[in-house]
């Protein structure tokens, strides 16, 4: 049998100001068999942070706002994330070996695999990265090559997540609420979702 996937954007790298509410856009889910959301996240200043909660609301209604539902409720993106600069010049699209000054909050102890970021000057070209090791204060080492080319000096971040939820097939519509006044005075952030569906058996 063969189905019919898709994954598409449901919203691209977006940044959240520190003590503010942000929404995804909404998805339609009416005509899934199976559906799930894929979130990456990442702290983006050198701010004790005590967390930031993600809601994942469903609706059973196509249209209105009176309906949305808590599905899913956790905090993520907890501690103080280290920003070093990369020193690749530039970091080039492919690169399992970031260069940088300092490894310090990247150290052995958090391994064998943490996830990390890197916040380019376009935002859009963000992403987030995988890291198997280090050589101290000369590089970190990533699973896989780096998805674009980052100018030298472009910054990395220390604290990052990704997470897939899957959304029960009795709902219609789904949607994420980023709630970052969970900590009054902590850092602003950066999240992505795409969708994942199967539309046909």
């Amino acid at each position: 049998m063969a189905l019919t996937k898709s994954v598409a954007s449901v919203t691209d790298w977006t940044a959240v100001a520190q003590n503010a509410v942000g929404e995804s856009a909404e998805v339609d889910i009416s005509g899934c068999y199976d559906s799930s959301l894929s979130i990456q996240a990442f702290l983006d200043t050198e701010t004790a942070h005590t967390g930031t909660e993600f809601i994942i609301q469903v609706s059973s209604n196509t249209s209105g706002n009176e309906d949305w539902q808590d599905y899913q409720r956790w905090t993520e993106l907890i501690g103080t994330a280290n920003s070093e600069a990369i020193t690749n010049n530039p970091l080039a699209a492919a690169s399992t070996t970031i260069t940088c000054a300092s490894t310090t909050g990247y150290t052995i102890a958090e391994l064998p695999l943490a996830w990390r970021a890197i916040e380019d000057g376009t935002l859009a070209n963000s992403e987030i990265i995988l890291q198997t090791g280090l050589t101290t204060d000369t590089n970190i080492t990533i699973l896989d090559g780096t998805t674009n080319e980052h100018a030298q000096n472009t910054p990395m971040y220390s604290i990052a997540f990704t997470k897939e939820i899957w959304i029960p097939i009795s709902y219609n519509r789904v949607r994420l609420v980023i709630n970052n006044t969970y900590d009054s005075d902590g850092s602003t952030l950066n999240y992505k979702v795409r969708i994942n569906k199967v539309t046909a058996l």
